[in-house]
């Protein structure tokens, strides 16, 4: 099993179509939000189509499931038809993951949840930096951005979680080599 995750596309289809080249062989994608709008702080991004891009999201095969992040708003749930929800928890394959845009969480109480549903994956956004950590048992992974990199180097990421292998890591969205393993 294959698991894509994706952050923070603020309404960037061409980067969304960047992406999928790499999600298209996953079994499921799971979104950490921030979907359609690029909020008041960011640029515009160079692909911003948000219409086109919920259309993408709507017309995909792979199943998405998407947690709500703080540029996401009820109007997004209109022209998207997968639920938006503030927190997304699954098990696949005897796996427990969750999924928070993570703004308004600190790293405490992130630890508690995953404490309290004894997680193997807790994945967040937000920052548009990726990150891949542990924390006990559990993997943190926020993927980055696909469109607005708060990186030094500007380098917009997804990422991929492998079950069989217990293995999580984040490419780099241009030439698909992974930047942290």
């Amino acid at each position: 099993m294959k698991i894509g995750l994706v952050s923070d596309t603020h309404g960037d289809y061409k980067s969304w179509e960047k992406a999928f080249r790499f999600l298209k062989e996953c079994d499921i994608i799971l979104h950490a939000g921030d979907v359609l709008y690029h909020g008041p702080r960011n640029p515009l991004p160079e692909g911003y189509d948000p219409k086109k891009l919920a259309e993408a999201i709507n017309s995909c095969e792979i199943s998405i499931l998407i947690a709500e992040g703080n540029c996401d708003a009820y109007v997004d749930q209109m022209v998207i038809n997968v639920p938006i929800t503030p927190y997304v928890f699954t098990v696949i394959e005897g796996k427990k993951i969750m999924v928070n845009h993570g703004h308004l969480l600190t790293d405490e109480e992130i630890e508690k949840l995953i404490l309290r549903y004894s997680l193997d994956y807790f994945i967040v956004g937000h920052t548009h930096i990726p990150v891949v950590k542990k924390i006990g048992k559990c993997t943190l992974i926020n993927p980055g951005s696909t469109s607005l990199s708060k990186r030094e180097d500007k380098i917009n990421s997804i990422g991929f979680v492998e079950i069989e292998k217990d293995r999580a890591y984040v490419i780099n969205l241009e030439n698909g080599e992974k930047i942290i393993d």
